[in-house]
């Protein structure tokens, strides 16, 4: 449907609305629609002597037409068409209509030769924005008596917005500078000068902002517009390791300090901030009010990098205050991170025992598959505990539990370990919490997830250490630690991905790991 439909239909759509609720649910009596007079063109421009036809586009028929001006224009109509006359005088009047029911309208008639003028001389902007422009005099009366020619077509673009106006948008496509010419039914031109300049870049940092960063932690600066083709650069590098992805700045501290980031855009605009690298003392202490939740979105969806793992590895540094559960049915559980009923690393009592506490897989809707170590998990100890499964093997061997980088040997076992298999973590995954409850009760210092089966080398070589978040199966990693300050709600993967691990509840409560002294 062109645009003169669909603005017909809109007036006759309202109208019919209109009768409608004029009605009286008691009165039988038929209201006719009065619909307001539309025509086609608002304004009549001619020369001396000439005629022109205006069509009534909406109205209630029986028309009679008068021009106040006979002097300068007559008018008369036939049906719904105006015909109006120029005589050898130059200046305006007005045509009025008035139908059957008594509604009038009106359009003018300006006789002479005029110049073709715009509401502006030139234009300026940057690139995808947009401008109105309206041309307002000339030797024209609709807009099909209007030529337009853009010089170059990769610059701008122009688009009417009115089916009976020369009502414009201008809108700019690539850098550069290009003409949009008017021409009118005498060959009167109107050149109107475009300049399209590149975007400039603005970042969620405002200007004079600083970054807070903690070492081997991210933050992260997203690029609001701009230009793409990203190069980001710190003026001291042993401050900060700095990478773009996509429209994303992705900053680890390394060293504490200060320095500052530049970023360049593919257009050469540039914008550039400051970070602080703050060394870190502490880690959240989530306590039992707390966790945290990861969705493992990208762009508004679940990750399928994240569905269906066959080789998993799970990491974490953790500390527990107070064992949770007691004789009176409360669950003995205090969970680290994961999918309950799926894939859970938790800390647990023995199964059908009561006493001590142990790292423990749980997996599969039925809690069928459970695997424990033997090395009793004792309060107010830290503790680094690693999960594995590998495809490559099978039976128990397919399973293998880490205290400390040492292989556990499994104090109890039962399932099928071929069950543990297209494992998905993007439903429900927590940190801290499982089933609602069970906390953790205690303090996290880092949580890391692998797509693959890490082997007893890598797990001794990455006990207590930092990661390179680049390395190969790294999926997420996330340092909780105070290197963003007081009052912090989530903690971002420092792999390229983002995935953020947000709190129920604002950290506020931090505690000392012996490994950040």
């Amino acid at each position: 449907m062109n645009k003169y439909l669909k603005y017909i239909t809109t007036l006759l759509l309202l109208s019919v609305a209109f009768s409608f609720l004029s009605c009286d649910d008691d009165d039988d009596t038929v209201v006719k629609d009065v619909y307001e007079i539309i025509v086609n063109k608002p304004v009549v421009r001619l020369g001396a002597n000439e005629q022109a036809t205006v069509k009534v586009v909406l109205g209630n028929e029986g028309y009679s037409v008068k021009s106040y001006d006979t002097s300068i224009a007559t008018a008369s109509i036939s049906g719904d068409v105006v015909t109006v006359k120029s005589l050898n005088k130059q200046g305006a009047t007005t045509v009025e209509i008035t139908d059957q029911e008594g509604v009038i309208g009106n359009f003018t008639v300006a006789v002479g030769t005029f110049e073709l003028q715009a509401n502006v001389s030139g234009i300026e902007m940057e690139r995808l924005n947009e401008t109105s422009l309206v041309v307002s005099s000339g030797n024209f009366s609709s807009n099909d008596e209007l030529d337009i020619v853009i010089a170059d077509p990769s610059v701008v673009s122009i688009e009417n917005t009115d089916p009976y106006r020369p009502y414009y948008t201008v809108k700019g496509i690539g850098i550069g500078t290009t003409t949009i010419t008017f021409t009118d039914r005498l060959g009167k031109e109107l050149v109107i000068d475009v300049d399209i300049v590149p975007i400039t870049i603005d970042t969620d940092i405002i200007e004079g902002e600083t970054k807070q960063v903690g070492v081997n932690n991210k933050a992260v600066v997203n690029i609001l517009k701009g230009n793409g083709n990203y190069v980001a650069t710190p003026v001291d590098d042993s401050k900060v390791l700095v990478k773009v992805v996509d429209n994303t700045i992705n900053i680890i501290g390394k060293s504490a300090g200060a320095t500052t980031i530049l970023l360049e855009d593919g257009e050469g605009q540039t914008f550039s901030f400051e970070v602080n690298v703050n060394k870190i003392d502490k880690v959240a202490n989530i306590g039992t009010s707390n966790y945290f939740s990861v969705p493992f979105h990208l762009n508004g969806a679940a990750d399928p990098a994240m569905k269906g793992l066959n080789a998993i590895t799970y990491e974490s540094r953790f500390m527990i205050e107070n064992l949770n559960g007691d004789d009176n049915g409360n669950a003995r559980i205090n969970t680290i991170m994961g999918v309950e009923k799926i894939f859970l690393m938790r800390v647990d009592v023995r199964k059908g025992q009561s006493g001590d506490r142990y790292i423990q897989l749980a997996a599969d809707n039925k809690g069928g598959i459970r695997y424990e170590g033997s090395t009793k998990i004792e309060p107010g100890v830290w503790y680094n505990a690693a999960i594995v499964v590998d495809p490559a093997k099978s039976g128990t061997d397919k399973i293998k539990l880490y205290i400390n980088g040492v292989e556990e040997t499994l104090g109890y076992s039962s399932g099928t370990p071929a069950d543990l298999k297209d494992i998905d973590l993007t439903s429900n995954f927590f940190i801290g919490q499982s089933d609602g409850k069970r906390r953790l009760n205690g303090a996290i210092s880092y949580a890391r997830i692998w797509t693959k089966a890490l082997d007893a080398g890598e797990i001794a070589a990455y006990n207590s250490s930092s990661v390179d978040p680049s390395a190969d199966g790294l999926a997420a990693y996330w340092a909780f630690n105070n290197g963003a300050g007081d009052g912090v709600d989530r903690f971002i993967s420092l792999t390229d991905n983002n995935y953020e691990a947000k709190a129920a509840n604002k950290v506020t409560s931090w505690t000392t790991d012996p490994i950040l002294e």
